[in-house]
């Protein structure tokens, strides 16, 4: 059985994870029937590892601890802001970034800055 890294309540965290999971699962969707200059790779969990969701402190922010995106071989964090009332929340950061983009568009679509960071020059 896996463990989340933080106390869920419910129903608040059924809503956030579902919804966790939905975005998730539709950028899979798109890296697994689109090309792109780009190689992202969502690393799946080793072995029954299941989801383990994780969640920030400090912003309330949760992400799927083990399931990493790289891109290039580079490592990007992925994040759903907690209680957001958006179709898809997802959003994707950089360490060398001064502030997070957005994965997708209100209609589920990739959002420019996505498209971008997957189609390099």
């Amino acid at each position: 059985m896996t463990q989340s890294t933080y106390i869920r309540v419910i129903p608040r965290d059924l809503f956030n994870e579902a919804n966790l999971l939905k975005c998730y699962g539709q950028l899979a969707l798109y890296f697994n029937d689109y090309r792109f200059s780009a190689n992202p790779e969502l690393r799946e969990p080793d072995g029954d590892a299941g989801f383990i969701v994780s969640m920030d402190d400090s912003t309330g922010d949760i992400w799927i601890e083990n399931l990493p995106l790289y891109i290039d071989g580079q490592l990007y964090e992925l994040r759903r802001p907690m209680n957001s009332r958006e179709p898809w929340p997802l959003w994707i950061n950089n360490w060398n970034w001064d502030e997070p983009r957005p994965v997708f568009s209100d209609d589920g679509s990739l959002s420019d800055e996505m498209l971008s960071l997957l189609n390099k020059p």
